[in-house]
């Protein structure tokens, strides 16, 4: 409080007054306040320096490294759209990522589609995860799913491709917080590649389709052959049908850019649907080479013949169109006329050649003339 000595003395109005000090209270002059609108420039906050219980912000009060772990690990605490993810991060990843909701995948990235050899991601949704686990590593997934989920741990299942083609992956796996069901996402490594004592193996089978490959093909048609050639002569004799196929118009899935899905997918639908004792494989000119043994009449070599045409017939659908297919199947009949391994595959190409020079598009079958 200001004291006047009389009535009569004033305070000088022309300068502002502190209302601090002692005794010997004294007028203060202030500098300009327009420099405090220039405070958020320098990060000072006007409102802690007023309030007189703020404690005052020194070089010693401040932890450094208190202050790095407490921004460090903020992103832990956030929540993130899993949409998002899927777009911007999975879709596009090089690894193989799977979402499964009670062993239902929901959803699969690129790189998993293709390791599957799916022509999209719709022919998985919603069907089971472990339809495309090797069977010997399903109890070990789910067995071992809550030790991958629990404490990160890393397991390497094997997954099996539509064509039968076996692909090492190492997982992880990350727990999704849903109510309703049970979900996680498996996360896959690079495929892990064979040791090399399994490098003679695999180069029996085509890299591209992982069928056998026109080398392992003569093979078991020669097994055959030997078979009904020494088998019990009070059993019957079968018949063994051996067939060359040729994609004629071939050049014109590569000029649009589908070669490889064309060979995948017929792949694929020959060995899903012809009978299981039957080989399939690719050729080394021809694109595939089929052997059908055990054929008890010509009846039933007619009706197997028929079905093989008509899976070429059926076309290639890529989901936004269908890709005529135009094939030309030569094939011919152990003990007649072929009466050797080496004469089904001579007269199976013969067959084919003709099938070409008739326009294509046609299956021949080899006869003597």
């Amino acid at each position: 409080m200001i004291k006047r000595k009389n009535k009569n003395d004033t305070i000088p109005t022309e300068t502002p007054v502190s209302l601090e000090g002692g005794a010997d209270l004294k007028p203060a002059r202030f500098t300009d306040i327009k420099i405090l609108e220039d405070a958020p420039k320098y990060n000072i906050d006007l409102e802690a320096l007023e309030n007189y219980q703020a404690r005052p912000v020194t070089a010693a009060a401040v932890n450094v490294d208190d202050a790095v772990a407490e921004d460090k690990y903020f992103w832990q605490e956030l929540d993130v759209s899993l949409a998002d993810m899927t777009s911007y991060v999975f879709d596009d990843d090089e690894r193989p990522i799977v979402m499964v909701s009670d062993d239902k995948i929901a959803y699969l990235n690129k790189a998993a589609q293709n390791m599957l050899e799916l022509s999209s991601q719709k022919e998985a949704m919603g069907g089971k995860f472990l339809r495309f686990v090797e069977k010997g590593d399903r109890d070990k997934l789910a067995s071992g799913i809550g030790e991958m989920l629990a404490d990160a741990a890393k397991q390497t299942i094997h997954l099996k491709a539509l064509s039968g083609k076996i692909h090492a992956v190492e997982f992880r796996a990350v727990y999704l917080p849903d109510s309703l069901h049970f979900s996680f996402i498996l996360i896959g490594n690079h495929e892990v590649k064979p040791v090399p004592s399994q490098q003679i193996f695999n180069n029996l089978y085509d890299e591209l389709t992982g069928l056998p490959n026109f080398f392992l093909f003569e093979d078991r048609v020669q097994m055959a052959v030997n078979y009904e050639n020494y088998k019990d002569v009070r059993l019957p004799r079968d018949l063994i049908a051996v067939a060359a196929v040729s994609i004629d118009n071939i050049e014109m899935f590569r000029r649009l850019n589908l070669e490889s899905f064309a060979i995948k997918k017929l792949a694929n639908t020959l060995v899903l649907s012809l009978k299981k004792n039957y080989t399939v494989a690719r050729g080394l000119r021809y694109q595939f080479w089929v052997l059908m043994p055990e054929i008890a009449n010509e009846h039933v070599l007619k009706i197997e013949l028929e079905k093989l045409r008509a899976i070429f017939n059926e076309g290639i659908n890529d989901n936004f169109t269908t890709h005529e297919v135009v094939a030309s199947i030569g094939a011919t009949v152990f003990p007649k006329p072929a009466h050797s391994a080496k004469k089904l595959v001579e007269q199976a190409i013969f067959a084919l050649r003709q099938a070409q020079e008739r326009n294509g598009n046609r299956l021949e079958l080899f006869e003597l003339k």
